[in-house]
């Protein structure tokens, strides 16, 4: 399974949903702190994808893609290998 962090400059409460896709995306503020946002959040696969969360986040650059969707917000996800 493919997971997204979404970090926007807009005050919001985190979340954790299902895509269309069956992407997991976990979007909060860009000033929160993601194991604290994964604490806050609930959805059936958290507990599952929390490491896979958290590992995300703190990758080197080089095995994250970036996404800038507008002016606010940037989305994250792990390059695919080819």
């Amino acid at each position: 399974m493919e997971l997204e962090i979404e970090l926007t400059e807009n005050l919001i409460a985190p979340s954790l949903t299902t895509l269309p896709n069956g992407h997991l995306r976990l979007s909060f503020h860009w000033r929160d702190e993601i194991r604290r946002v994964l604490e806050l959040v609930t959805h059936p696969m958290r507990v599952d994808v929390r490491d896979r969360f958290i590992e995300l986040w703190s990758c080197d650059e080089s095995a994250r893609s970036f996404e800038q969707v507008n002016e606010t917000t940037v989305l994250i996800r792990s390059k695919q290998v080819d």
